[in-house]
């Protein structure tokens, strides 16, 4: 069986939720590692990692997020919210909240 991980980010390291790469509902498996080689390295050597994580910051951010952001929301419907906004570089590098926001 060829599988497929998607993983995204936690305090324990990285939530993976494994399944078959031909999307049947059965077996999934889910558990935290602690690193993307883990996953990789899991015995079900995924062929497919999909990463929850924004590659690279914008310098700027216009209304509603990033373009990408703005035009999968519009696909998703009443599951709009679960995209959330990319941050400009600014504002992750800010030294404090005033600065953030200013």
């Amino acid at each position: 069986m060829t599988w497929v991980a998607g993983v995204d980010g936690c305090p324990g390291g990285w939530v993976a939720v494994f399944g078959p790469r031909d999307g049947r509902p059965d077996p999934i498996r889910a558990r935290v590692l602690p690193s993307l080689a883990a996953i990789c390295d899991a015995p079900e050597a995924p062929a497919i990692v999909a990463v929850d994580i924004p590659i690279g910051l914008p310098d700027r951010v216009g209304p509603g997020g990033r373009t990408a952001e703005v035009l999968v929301r519009a696909l998703l419907g009443p599951r709009r919210a679960s995209v959330f906004p990319t941050s400009a570089r600014s504002v992750v590098y800010a030294p404090d909240y005033t600065a953030a926001i200013a």
